[in-house]
């Protein structure tokens, strides 16, 4: 955009300064730059004074002299601006010096001369041009005290012809010795405002020469920002990666697993030889063991991506805890260590709290505190203090007598694949991530959980939780109930999976029971047969190829058939996406996982034959 003719020199200056770092020699010559149009109207202006004056011609060769000296100004002016990036500011500012003295002369010598005649009004604009002149020298001098004598020196030294001219001895020295003042002042306030100036013109450079490293700063942050995005990204699609290898790797392994220990039930269920029988305990166990490891793994993904969710409910306090003295009693008694609950005053009957994670956490502390004691006594301590309004403090700690922790230990004790045994034989398996889900869990739930332990001493685990007190229990409408009632016999069943090895597992096992089974290895045979036979119960998968359970599930429920209202029990060897609660969700009566646990299984029949008809019909296809 072209810049307007009036816009003042300072103004251009101060804007080119802003685009890079300026001298002060190139700043005084930045703002000496104006339009020549614009010295030909004041040019044009004194011309005229002098004509009204009484004196044309020397008005008309005053305007010629302007125009000439200002012409030839701007040409230097502008040629210096473009070599002063590399002219010294001395050499610089001595010949701009003498450029404004020439200019000053040659401004000075018309009105000087007219002046001479003594009359008032020549005398008059005389002065108000040497005033105009001064002010010109002050502010193109303000960086150089040469330009501003440059400037000022022939006014001066014009006013001094004047006063000894026109003026007697005595008036002369008089005026001489005031001019002398008014040029010390001068002096004093050009060399005060140059300092000024200077301190702030260096200081302006000082920040200019700080915008490439502010621009440097701003597109590493840009790169930064954008490699930072790339790898989120990365992250992510790695995390997803992760999430699908898990659900994969879960399936695959517990496919191959349920016909193991399915297999293996089996013949313990037949099995009369002591020694076959205990072989055959320690293989269950076995893949029991490598199915809790693998469940561990499994917990530690969801945590990390989020999607474990703690879910509290009302729950009966006391009871809570008796199940699980009832449930460790005889592993305790198997290794002939007392398993004692103590409970203080001030424990709540109901509070909110999710029992499933929490029993998971006391599970793993229980089950580490037998592990490691082999004699003496295990104990589970409970109390609770008031937290506020309608809530109090849990604490629960499991007390043990075993070998102990060496205090060294305990700093990393809940990270991750960390045991207190590191030697090269351990005595004790494990995968080193049961404590650190519980200290997750534990911190999910809003706790924390610390351990106290001295070696050969025992060990103590501590939980602080805070919980809401509840009015009574509350039990969700799919709250997993263990069925009481003797197993149903006599059932026709329809198994659906596509590995055969499952099928025969399942054959075999229900078999056993004196039901009879159907069997179809996709989800296209398992409706044709539905089409065609009524089943008591049907057993379906969920991952098979083609279609999958919940396809199977959607157009069973929304055709006409026999069975169309019938139980339908998922089974899944898939333990990532949601469990249980999700597949009652998108319809399913019951739900089953693999490997198959044969009480599992028969409690999972039992409450799905026990299900409201009604239940069983609120799915249909999309």
């Amino acid at each position: 955009m072209k810049k307007p003719v009036w816009e003042f020199a300072r103004v251009r200056a101060a804007a080119h300064a802003a685009e890079r770092g300026l001298s002060t020699y190139e700043l005084t010559l930045t703002g000496m730059g104006q339009p020549l149009a614009f010295h030909a109207v004041f040019n044009g202006v004194a011309a005229i004074g002098l004509a009204l004056l009484g004196h044309p011609w020397i008005g008309a060769i005053a305007f010629a002299a302007y125009c000439a000296i200002d012409a030839i100004n701007q040409a230097w002016v502008r040629h210096w601006v473009a070599t002063a990036p590399s002219t010294d500011d001395h050499r610089g500012f001595g010949r701009l010096a003498l450029m404004c003295m020439a200019r000053s002369v040659t401004y000075v010598a018309p009105t000087t001369y007219v002046a001479l005649g003594g009359r008032a009004p020549e005398l008059i604009f005389f002065t108000l041009q040497a005033v105009t002149l001064v002010a010109v020298g002050v502010s193109a001098g303000m960086l150089s005290r040469r330009t501003f004598w440059g400037f000022v020196g022939p006014v001066i030294a014009a006013i001094a012809v004047l006063v000894a001219s026109l003026l007697s001895p005595a008036a002369a020295t008089a005026a001489i010795l005031s001019m002398v003042s008014l040029a010390i002042l001068l002096a004093l306030m050009v060399e005060g405002t140059s300092r000024t100036i200077n301190v702030l013109h260096e200081a302006f450079n000082d920040k200019v020469g700080l915008i490439p490293q502010l621009q440097a700063a701003r597109d590493q942050a840009v790169a930064e920002r954008a490699a930072a995005d790339e790898a989120r990204e990365e992250a992510r699609q790695a995390g997803r990666a992760k999430s699908n290898f898990l659900a994969t790797m879960s399936h695959e392994i517990r496919t191959p697993m349920n016909g193991v220990l399915g297999m293996a039930q089996l013949l313990q269920r037949d099995e009369t030889n002591p020694a076959q029988k205990a072989r055959l305990d320690v293989l269950i166990d076995s893949g029991d063991y490598l199915l809790s490891i693998l469940n561990d793994i499994l917990d530690v993904s969801k945590i990390d991506a989020g999607r474990l969710d703690i879910v509290p409910a009302a729950e009966d306090l006391p009871q809570f805890l008796d199940r699980l003295i009832g449930f460790w009693g005889p592993r305790a008694d198997e290794k002939g260590v007392s398993l004692a609950l103590e409970t203080r005053t001030g424990l709540p009957r109901f509070a909110l709290f999710d029992a499933l994670r929490l029993r998971q956490v006391l599970f793993n502390l229980v089950g580490n505190a037998l592990k490691f004691t082999d004699q003496g006594s295990v104990v589970i301590e409970a109390e609770a203090m008031p937290n506020g309004e309608g809530a109090v403090l849990l604490h629960l700690a499991v007390r043990d007598s075993g070998i102990g922790i060496d205090a060294q230990l305990l700093p990393s004790l809940f990270t991750r694949f960390t045991q207190a045994d590191e030697s090269e034989v351990r005595k004790f398996g494990g995968a080193g991530l049961g404590l650190s889900i519980a200290k997750q869990l534990v911190e999910l739930m809003g706790g924390r959980i610390w351990a106290e332990s001295e070696a050969g001493r025992g060990s103590t685990f501590h939980i602080k939780l805070p919980l809401a007190l509840a009015d009574g229990p509350q039990a969700a409408k799919d709250e997993l109930v263990p069925a009481e009632t003797a197993p149903v016999q006599g059932l026709q069943i329809l198994a659906v999976d596509d590995n055969a090895v499952n099928l025969m597992v399942l054959d075999q096992l229900l078999t056993s029971f004196g039901h009879t089974i159907s069997k179809a290895s996709s989800g296209v045979e398992a409706l044709a047969a539905m089409t065609v036979s009524h089943f008591d119960l049907i057993l379906l998968d969920i991952q098979m190829p083609g279609m999958t359970g919940i396809e199977v599930l959607q157009h069973l429920r929304a055709g006409d058939g026999p069975n169309r209202a019938a139980p339908v029990i998922a089974l899944t060897a898939d333990v990532t996406s949601g469990g249980r609660r999700r597949y009652l969700e998108v319809g399913f009566t019951e739900h089953s996982s693999k490997p198959i646990q044969i009480q599992d299984l028969m409690e999972a029949i039992a409450r799905a034959l026990a299900a409201p008809p009604a239940l069983r019909e609120t799915v249909r296809a999309a």
